[in-house]
């Protein structure tokens, strides 16, 4: 019987080392913070250069109309202005929200505009130690929107914004967490397809995978009763 004070009262956990995904709850905090890449306060100030892809998507998002990329980035002040506030739905900004942490809300204005919703996706147990976890990114805009911004590398405004979040992400190991890829072969939900509401918005989705391991040693958890053979996990 296993003592009052295990986690696991009544029983014995008898294996460490298993991704049980407890540092997932903060994931998708991380991502918006590393989408709005804001100054740190440790001498980080992002960049006004369209090399960056953060800053392109910024652009692409924010401004409406034609040549989007030649406007400057916008302040700290207006990404976080355009961010969902979920405490007050009903009150955006004239900008109106723009970055949603979430897979749908009930739009709140009336004015066209382009939005992308992020989300956690299907995640696939790929073994006791790993998971691969995708994350989608919903990216919407109005039909008048989409090809109107008069730049020859950007015809589509949406796809330019797929092209900026996959040079944003992919091959990108945020801390803590994990590692970011675009590869169908460990998570068959990697991709993007068009999206239409048949109505007013057209856009894509977009799926990159996500690889989270575990980073405890694998062996038996001490003081259970029950014994398994010690070995050790490498992620």
């Amino acid at each position: 019987m296993a003592d009052f004070e295990n986690k696991w009262y009544p029983y014995n956990k008898v294996q460490e080392g298993f991704y049980d995904a407890s540092d997932s709850d903060e994931l998708l905090r991380k991502i918006m913070n590393y989408i709005l890449d804001m100054p740190d306060g440790n001498g980080y100030t992002p960049k006004d250069d369209n090399a960056y892809p953060r800053c392109r998507l910024w652009k692409l998002l924010y401004y409406d109309g034609a040549r989007p990329t030649e406007n400057p980035l916008p302040t700290p002040q207006e990404k976080k202005a355009v961010l969902f506030d979920p405490d007050h739905p009903e009150k955006p900004t004239e900008k109106g929200y723009r970055l949603f942490p979430q897979i749908y809300s009930k739009p709140a204005q009336e004015n066209a505009q382009t939005r992308i919703y992020c989300y956690l996706g299907r995640p696939i147990a790929e073994n006791d130690f790993a998971m691969q976890l995708s994350i989608i990114f919903d990216i919407w805009t109005n039909y008048t929107q989409e090809s109107n911004t008069k730049l020859n590398e950007a015809y589509s405004r949406t796809w330019s914004m797929v092209q900026c979040l996959i040079q944003a992400f992919h091959g990108v190991n945020m801390a803590g967490v994990g590692t970011f890829y675009f590869n169908r072969s460990k998570h068959p939900d990697c991709g993007a397809v068009p999206l239409t509401d048949k109505q007013d918005n057209v856009g894509y989705s977009l799926t990159m995978g996500l690889e989270l391991m575990s980073t405890t040693l694998n062996g038996p958890v001490e003081n259970n009763e029950v014994q398994i053979g010690r070995g050790l996990y490498f992620g």
